[in-house]
């Protein structure tokens, strides 16, 4: 359930989330974690050639910033390497990432983790230090975005080097019914991951992706590499997942579906109704 928020409050998390950094000169020389505007190039357009760089750009395909995703409730880990996690709210485990942002400790800058925690539900139903691991089949790692997406976020950790290869290694597929899967086409990468600090190096790449058209779907499936992948070296970290709206904003925390809301203009109408019978 998402949290009613203040109308500032809900613009400003509006301005945090797309953050307007994105990546517009073909040739840009900088790296981040490792990757070009050419490793994007290749990745997702074939080759690393200034076509597929401005590919790239022109399709608005990077963000130089942080995707923030405070204030909004990401999808519910629903099934977890085949086992539901709804019939059973313990089962499996996750990491925990320790490089904490703002925090000075040993821990900075480092990809230092545990891997006890009890619960996959836990570590994937948020968006936070907490991960876990899906296995490369399609359907078994499931999450409920919880409406109609357009969209959908992946908030990735990173575990060790080399980058950028770690940053995205899974691929995403896309289903209304949970039976029938299609894959998702990446739309948009944020840079920066989650977090404005950059010095936290698990943080990788956030990105979203979709049908590549307006269709609109309810669940997402997560497996280590594949086609959508940096590589594929046997499994994947993800921190969480999110639905989004089209323009790549969550849906408004506390509006409610259009159902919901023929449903509250019957009841108010048989109230009014109701008064006026009494009245007269």
């Amino acid at each position: 359930m998402f949290k009613p928020l203040s109308i500032l409050s809900l613009s400003l998390l509006a301005a945090n989330v797309s953050h307007a950094a994105l990546v517009t000169d073909p040739d840009d020389a900088r790296s981040w974690q490792g990757a070009t505007v050419g490793t994007f190039a290749a990745l997702y357009y074939g080759s690393n050639t200034l076509a597929n760089r401005q590919l790239v750009v022109s399709n608005q395909l990077l963000d130089d910033g942080h995707f923030n995703p405070a204030g909004f409730a990401a999808a519910q880990f629903i099934k977890y390497n085949g086992v539901d996690l709804v019939a059973n709210p313990g089962f499996g485990s996750y990491g925990t990432s320790l490089d904490q942002p703002n925090v000075n400790d040993v821990n900075d800058g480092t990809y230092n983790y545990t891997f006890v925690g009890s619960g996959a539900a836990v570590g994937g139903s948020s968006v936070d230090q907490h991960w876990v691991q899906t296995d490369n089949t399609v359907g078994n790692s499931i999450w409920d975005l919880g409406f109609q997406a357009t969209k959908a976020a992946v908030f990735n950790t990173i575990d060790h080097g080399p980058l950028p290869q770690e940053a995205i290694e899974s691929t995403v597929y896309l289903s209304n019914d949970k039976i029938n899967w299609t894959q998702a086409v990446t739309e948009r990468v944020w840079l920066e991951g989650i977090y404005a600090d950059t010095t936290v190096i698990w943080d990788g790449f956030a990105y979203a992706v979709g049908t590549g058209t307006s269709a609109t779907f309810r669940y997402a499936s997560v497996i280590w590499g594949g086609p959508g992948a940096l590589q594929a070296d046997g499994d994947n970290e993800i921190n969480g997942i999110m639905g989004l709206e089209a323009n790549f904003q969550p849906p408004s925390p506390g509006i409610p579906e259009p159902v919901s809301l023929a449903l509250l203009g019957f009841g108010l109408a048989a109230l009014a109704g109701s008064r006026r019978r009494r009245s007269a």
